[in-house]
């Protein structure tokens, strides 16, 4: 099993052989499909993520099915909130689904546990891998509280737009509404809107935006 993005993690280096070894032996290569849901036997606190390949979404589900995206894992990202059972601190549950095929490794929440009660540079690790997540979380409320509907699309299209390198955005209003946690048809109504407007063009394969400027003059509305 190839582990090389293990060992490229901050708290590598600062591993007893011992401990380099236990995670050798313990740690779990996992395919995971597209729509997929990031779990294994049942259990949500599976342990620490660590994208080998592919793209998972991780976002908050309401009591009645309402999904808003926190945010992404790309290749070589880690996520901590995945073993959220060994964090004190974190009492709210996250969902995280597979948006590509998904190539994982798993550190086992026992034994990862067992490295933060014993190497202080792991748990720094982890608390400053959660603190950065926690501000996408902050951010991601943020929005949903303080920005019209039209204002989170925008907020979102230019994010995507930044993070893909393309103004050519593949995906439907389906998953554009539940990436900013609101209905579909209330999303399609403002893609409209801002069709009109000139900032974007809505097509059946997605949505290609023809203005930037215009997006971020949404953000400016009072």
């Amino acid at each position: 099993m190839d582990i090389s993005l293990l060992e490229k993690q901050a708290f590598w280096p600062h591993l007893t052989p011992s401990e380099q070894q236990r995670i050798r032996d313990h740690v779990l290569s996992s395919h995971f499909s597209a729509g997929e849901a990031i779990k294994l036997g049942g259990n949500n606190c599976i342990g620490p993520l660590f994208v080998v390949h592919g793209i998972l979404r991780v976002y908050l589900l309401s009591a009645d099915g309402r999904e808003a995206t926190i945010y992404r894992l790309r290749q070589g990202d880690a996520c901590m909130l995945s073993a959220s059972c060994m964090l004190s601190a974190i009492t709210f549950d996250v969902q995280i689904d597979a948006e590509t095929d998904c190539d994982l490794l798993i550190i086992p929440t026992a034994l990862f546990a067992d490295l933060m009660s014993h190497n202080l540079y792991v748990e720094n690790y982890v608390y400053r891998n959660s603190s950065e997540r926690l501000s996408d979380l902050i951010q991601a409320v943020e929005r949903m509280f303080f920005l019209t509907l039209r204002q989170r699309i925008a907020a979102f299209l230019i994010d995507e737009s930044a993070t893909n390198g393309t103004d050519r955005l593949t995906l439907t209003q389906e998953q554009l509404a539940r990436a900013i946690g609101s209905a579909r048809e209330a999303v399609s109504r403002s893609l409209k809107q801002l069709a009109q407007s000139g900032s974007i063009e809505v097509s059946r394969g997605g949505i290609r935006i023809l203005n930037k400027s215009l997006l971020y003059a949404e953000l400016e509305q009072a």
